[in-house]
């Protein structure tokens, strides 16, 4: 039976190596010289030919060997699609010969060559999946897992799936860390990377720093989708695969809501389920080896008509992209806890996602889940994986009418869930952490104290629209009106609008955004795909 290690290092056959060579160049490399060095940019495609090369790393602050590359094998990982800084640096190890392929030549040969392709896209991924397991910490992060500064920037990390590591000030593993930054007194949370050290740094400079955030250049674009969720994801795959020049722009990273799922089971072609962040990894990987470009972290601040061919969107980078055609997929938001003191404690102790970032906060302690939609089933059922105790608060008396029976059945079936039925969070307290809550039960009054790590939400899903223009016309609850729909608001011209266009010509909207939806994965993706048929009518056929 193949193994992750079989399928990340296996190699090349004698005429896949032949069809490498025709597509780049033979390069000698002496004994000890290096290939490429962790943080460095824009490292090509190599294939060995002869020798060997040695993979190292050094993010724990001492250099080790992860693995030796021989004749046939090959370098790299998802890296070389992404466009980001190198995790690790290479090194011959002995006098080597390399062809050298340049990452625009791999991208296109991915799409041409089925069986090399899915070679090599296998491998990365699997490299990465190893890489996790050998104790690499990669980007270090610095700081309180309860700071919401923090936060935002695991969050950041683990939705693009940067490798990662958390260390606490406190430890010796931080205070090592904090060595690099040169001052007594860094301001945390602190970010060190190869040659990047940086006290509290915006996301949008770690992004930079890391390679992710790239500008989006001044040619106009087919499209451009606001929104990496699942529905944006698969637009821009299909987009992109049809020859569409595609820009994807979100505030955060690829995955939308999903990317939060700890496990979706109901959608097709998965039977044994795939996390929300494995789908958009997944999604997101197939997105860049079609050539689609992404603008992360960025955020639309402006949409307008330019001219009767051209959308202009204005982003929070500062840059300007104008587009023949827009796709709004920005999703929706849960509702923010009703109490004071809410806000004091989002990030720090009060979760509107469950990931493996945010349930590090409850490890062995109580994890409190507001809601009963499948949203917050599938958070308590990953939180009962590192929690002690998991207790669910719904409002009403009963989970059949918002959540699937399958869910319902393992909740059950998990003995350290509890649920609590016509239960409301009534109170928070701590200090600069979440440490307990007050929990009333709102038929009878009776109030209970708990101490608790951890405080979940999922309730009343709101659509993320607030930033549109006025000119695109929403429903009485501020999802987006499509279609006939939208042609019945104010429809400005002669022909009729595409199944997905709103009121603004040349705009469209889909997915959990757009008004009548399930607010299912599966459903989002149909949004997705059948706007790219709406594209196509809108370009004239591209």
């Amino acid at each position: 039976m193949e193994t992750l290690e079989d399928v990340a290092f296996a190699r090349m056959t004698e005429s896949e190596v032949a069809c490498a060579l025709e597509k780049g160049e033979i390069v000698e490399f002496a004994e000890g010289e290096v290939i490429f060095a962790e943080g460095e940019r824009d490292f090509p495609f190599y294939v060995v030919l002869d020798g060997a090369v040695e993979i190292s790393e050094s993010t724990s602050c001492e250099r080790r060997s992860l693995t030796t590359h021989l004749p046939g094998a090959f370098m790299g990982d998802i890296d070389l699609l992404t466009d980001r800084v190198a995790l690790v640096t290479a090194t011959a190890s002995k006098p080597s010969r390399l062809i050298r392929i340049e990452r625009p030549v791999l991208r296109e040969a991915l799409c041409m060559t089925d069986e090399v392709s899915a070679r090599l896209l296998d491998a990365f991924i699997a490299r990465r999946t190893l890489l996790r397991g050998t104790g690499f910490a990669g980007v270090r992060l610095v700081g309180s897992g309860d700071d919401q500064r923090t936060q935002e920037l695991l969050e950041f990390l683990y939705k693009n799936h940067v490798p990662f590591s958390l260390h606490d000030p406190a430890t010796a593993e931080g205070a090592q860390a904090l060595e690099c930054l040169g001052t007594d007194k860094p301001r945390l949370p602190a970010v060190l990377h190869a040659e990047y050290a940086a006290e509290r740094p915006e996301v949008s400079e770690v992004a930079s720093a890391l390679g992710i955030l790239h500008p989006v250049g001044e040619e106009p674009y087919d499209l451009v989708v606001v929104g990496a969720g699942p529905s944006g994801l698969a637009a821009t795959v299909y987009a992109a695969s049809e020859g569409v020049r595609t820009l994807t722009v979100d505030r955060l990273g690829p995955g939308g809501q999903a990317a939060s799922s700890s496990r979706i089971e109901n959608f097709i072609g998965f039977p044994t389920g795939i996390s929300g962040a494995d789908l958009a990894s997944r999604g997101y990987l197939q997105a860049l080896k079609f050539g689609a470009r992404f603008a992360i972290p960025a955020s639309v601040e402006s949409l307008a008509p330019d001219g009767d061919e051209f959308v202009r969107m204005a982003l929070s980078t500062g840059e300007t992209v104008r587009a023949r055609a827009a796709l709004i997929t920005s999703g929706v938001y849960y509702r923010r806890l009703p109490l004071e003191n809410g806000h004091d404690f989002t990030g720090s102790g009060v979760y509107y996602s469950a990931t493996s970032v945010q349930a590090v906060a409850c490890r062995e302690s109580t994890a409190v889940v507001v809601g009963g939609g499948n949203s917050a089933g599938q958070a308590a059922m990953y939180l009962s994986q590192h929690a002690s105790r998991v207790i669910m608060t719904i409002r009403s008396g009963n989970l059949a009418a918002s959540m699937s029976a399958y869910l319902r059945e393992r909740i059950d079936r998990t003995p350290n869930i509890e649920i609590r039925y016509h239960t409301e969070v009534k109170d928070l307290r701590g200090d600069h952490a979440l440490r307990g809550v007050t929990l009333e039960q709102n038929k009878t009054g009776e109030r209970e104290d708990l101490d608790c790590a951890g405080v979940f939400v999922f309730i009343g899903a709101r659509p993320n629209t607030e930033w549109l223009p006025d000119a695109i016309a929403l429903d009485e609850r501020g999802y987006v009106l499509t279609g006939p729909q939208a042609s019945a608001s104010g429809w400005p011209l002669e022909r009729e609008p595409c199944v997905l266009e709103t009121s603004m010509a040349r705009v469209l909207a889909g997915g959990d955004i757009r008004s009548g939806t399930t607010k299912r994965c599966g459903f989002a993706v149909g949004d997705g795909s059948l706007a790219v048929s709406c594209v196509h009518t809108l370009l004239g056929g591209v």
